[in-house]
């Protein structure tokens, strides 16, 4: 760990860790914790007047990155990544790495096509882990309920046919670190909040709270052909006067499990953005995406609130602070 100023840092490319040969010359870091379907990122900036890094240091495109990044005491370890984009710009000389989780290699980023039949929605998931080399975490439980008759990946990569799949049934997907993981957002907001955030306490901060594409049901519709009959499912779990409408779900629908799954998920999805919120807030290794945090001081937006986004950014002159994107927990 190298300590620059009011910021402390810890740099390793390739196993070797750099911190102290290019703390000199760091601009900032900034990293990006996202809680669903995009990879985490993280991008170093460099003063390069020196033509170190266009020269000696040209990283590798491939390489593996780790970052810790805070101030001394409170860092956050933005975990393992690999070197994705090279970016070099005058004048003054400047110097750029990105890079993206390290589970997000280019395999998990490949166009495929694949046929699934008559399997739970676990098996298709362990297909891709095993494929990749990853654990399979989450809930598990509420994976295996949910059966599928037919489901086709066609010209998608792995990554976005999950993230698809995923959000058809109401689930949370994302790799973190070696795992893919599947979470319900009932799961996520029922966790305790990490800390408790005062108005005094933010730096600046946005807040928006609507009504349209807010609904009080949703509804799903499949017609047996056999029969010729329509059958139907609703979801309706909330009395809250805002939401009036309801949400038609469109799509197939090959059974009772999967209707409801279906219903509850697309009407979680397109309420969960209700109320939502930006803030900017002295930097905080507590302040990831996934965590709740509770908000005081903000009138009617005071309560529990889910963390979507989260970006830590660390520079020798201004510290370090972080940026969240929040959304406010309220019933379905």
């Amino acid at each position: 760990m190298e300590t620059i100023g009011k910021i402390a840092v810890e740099i390793t490319i390739a196993g070797r860790n750099i911190t102290g040969d290019v703390s000199p010359y760091l601009a900032k870091i900034t990293y990006t914790d996202r809680v669903e379907d995009e990879s985490d990122d993280v991008s170093l900036t460099f003063e390069d007047t020196a033509a170190l890094w266009q020269k000696a240091w040209y990283p590798q495109q491939g390489d593996s990155l780790s970052i810790r990044l805070g101030t001394p005491g409170n860092m956050v370890d933005c975990g393992l990544f690999e070197i994705d984009q090279i970016e070099f710009e005058f004048p003054p000389d400047t110097f750029n790495v990105k890079a993206i989780g390290a589970a997000i290699t280019k395999s998990l980023r490949t166009k495929n096509s694949k046929a699934f039949e008559k399997q739970s929605l676990k098996k298709i998931a362990q297909y891709f882990a095993d494929k990749h080399d990853l654990k399979l975490t989450g809930n598990l439980g509420e994976l295996a309920k949910i059966q599928i008759e037919r489901k086709t990946q066609d010209k998608e990569t792995d990554i976005s046919f999950l993230a698809k799949l995923a959000k058809e049934y109401g689930l949370i997907f994302s790799v973190r670190g070696q795992q893919l993981v599947f979470m319900t957002t009932d799961e996520l907001e029922k966790k305790p909040a990490v800390m408790t955030v005062d108005k005094t306490q933010m730096s600046k901060a946005r807040f928006q709270d609507k009504t349209s594409q807010v609904y009080a049901a949703a509804t799903v519709a499949t017609r047996d052909v056999r029969s010729n009959t329509v059958k139907k499912w609703q979801i309706k779990p909330s009395g809250d006067p805002a939401k009036k409408d309801t949400l038609i779900v469109g799509g197939r629908v090959e059974n009772d499990g999967q209707a409801q799954a279906k219903a509850k998920g697309a009407l979680k999805e397109k309420n969960k953005d209700k109320t939502t919120g930006m803030i900017t807030l002295p930097g905080d290794c507590r302040l990831v995406a996934g965590a709740n945090i509770e908000l005081t001081g903000v009138g009617k937006f005071s309560g529990k609130w889910h963390i979507t986004q989260s970006t830590h950014t660390v520079d020798p002159t201004s510290g370090y602070a972080t940026d969240i994107a929040i959304r406010k927990i309220v019933e379905a």
